[in-house]
């Protein structure tokens, strides 16, 4: 395949080149990246496989956070690392053994809906897979071939242009069906969003390939997320700013949107403090100081519900408006969502619609709609039980989370979470409120019931919905 080069903004990752220059980064074998792995966040995600192309991402978003996640770059910042293709192609085949074999029945390949599809992988879940080093390396457009080949549903997450050009388009025309591509956007003012996604596409370039992969038959959806006042809700050249982009992606073509609002980081390095330091200088908005009054700091600090309900009612009026569906991201006002995917698919999907019903986001939903009890069996999916926490992302250090990723699976640590309400993941934490426990029976395993939250109708300081 012959390089592509052209001037960019470049990553600045790999040392050898600065902004403005052509990246040096050619198509050669980078060194090994474990890109494949078990969400940590499948507690309450539906797409329990997650696959990242690549070690490191060119954006350098200031608000990114996957530089939170002590494994994003295996503990170095200097190598780009490349995920194995022949890895991949393993677990879609069937023949790359145990692990691959776990990795397949998380994938449902055992259990494809009634059009012969299994649930769908994602694909950026932490480093961008349509950034410059993309542009050089080609390695997506081979991936693309793998699905098709194996007839596997991709949920592609970019910030990228890269659909835009003929060779993308071209290997994505045999099969467009295949893919969900979600576009990460969290305000249409171009202006300011130079500023803060620095070396990414405009929102207008991003809405552009959005509509251009809508137009070959590629379902798109607004990945509204993180959601931030002052730069989503309404800015100055955008007053009606959260509107206008959800308008202009159901222009585009989009099919759903899927939100969340910000959190920062309960234990900041020095960098990622400087980089939220630029954020505030931005707009405006010490975030980082704002959030510190949102209760005891955890690993995510997030902010309540009566904070976020202005903005996430907004969304889900806003989005119905445009006939889009709602997934909610968010773990707080869940209650809203159309679907218990939090990516915006459907259940009766053709295609996508085989996600894991076994999440917490789904299990809530369900039992708004029936009023059922939930125990730690219904969130819990088969092959939990098959994966040590190692394979899943390294979210922390010390002695007992060194101990706990080499000795419990997924599904003990789901249990566990479950099971002990002060935890900051048990549902009693983590929806705020909206699930309650309700009894706990002869083994100790507790069972929670849909409650809701009470919209408040707040008008806060910060959010400025018009």
């Amino acid at each position: 395949m012959a390089l592509r080069y052209e001037t960019v903004n470049t990553c600045a990752e790999c040392g050898q080149c600065k902004g403005g220059e052509r990246c040096k980064v050619v198509r050669q074998p980078l060194r090994k990246y474990g890109g494949i792995r078990f969400t940590a966040d499948g507690f309450d995600c539906a797409l329990p496989v997650s696959m990242d192309s690549h070690s490191h991402c060119a954006y350098g978003c200031l608000y990114c956070f996957a530089d939170n996640l002590m494994s994003h770059r295996d503990g170095t910042q200097v190598a780009v690392g490349q995920t194995s293709l022949a890895r991949i192609e393993a677990i879609f085949s069937g023949a790359g053994g145990k692990l691959a074999d776990i990795y397949r029945k998380a994938l449902k390949y055992d259990r494809r809906n009634v059009a012969g599809y299994p649930c769908a992988v994602q694909m950026g879940t932490l480093c961008e897979p349509c950034d410059n080093i993309e542009r050089q390396q080609g390695w997506l457009l081979d991936f693309i071939d793998l699905a098709i080949k194996y007839r596997q549903p991709v949920r592609l997450s970019t910030k990228g242009k890269l659909f835009l050009l003929s060779d993308y388009q071209a290997r994505l025309a045999p099969a467009p069906e295949l893919f969900w591509v979600a576009f990460s956007l969290i305000t249409p003012d171009d202006d300011l969003l130079a500023k803060i996604d620095l070396r990414a596409p405009s929102a207008t370039d991003r809405l552009q390939t959005m509509a251009a992969l809508s137009k070959m038959g590629v379902k798109t959806s607004l990945r509204l997320r993180p959601m931030l006042p002052g730069v989503t809700d309404s800015t100055r050249r955008h007053p009606h700013a959260l509107k206008e982009l959800i308008d202009r992606a159901a222009a585009a073509g989009a099919k759903a949107v899927s939100c969340e609002v910000a959190f920062t980081p309960g234990n900041a390095s020095a960098d990622v403090r400087r980089r939220w330091a630029a954020l505030a200088a931005v707009t405006g908005i010490d975030y980082l100081e704002l959030y510190k009054g949102f209760g005891k700091p955890q690993s995510c600090n997030r902010p309540s519900f009566a904070w976020t309900e202005e903005i996430m009612h907004a969304v889900v009026e806003y989005a119905h408006a445009a006939n889009l569906v709602v997934g909610v991201s968010d773990p707080v006002w869940k209650q809203l969502g159309d679907t218990g995917c939090c990516c915006g698919i459907l259940p009766d999907d053709p295609v996508f619609g085989n996600w894991q019903r076994e999440s917490a986001t789904n299990q809530l939903l369900e039992a708004k709609a029936t009023g059922k009890e939930i125990g730690p069996a219904d969130i819990t999916p088969a092959w939990a039980h098959d994966v040590l926490m190692s394979h899943l992302v390294n979210m922390g250090v010390g002695p007992l989370i060194v101990w706990e990723r080499n000795h419990l699976t997924w599904a003990d640590k789901l249990r566990q979470i479950w099971n002990t309400p002060a935890m900051e993941r048990s549902p009693l934490q983590y929806f705020q409120g909206a699930l309650q426990p309700v009894r706990r029976d002869s083994n100790g395993d507790l069972f929670y019931q849909y409650k809701g939250l009470t919209r408040l109708n707040l008008h806060g300081k910060l959010w400025q919905v018009r």
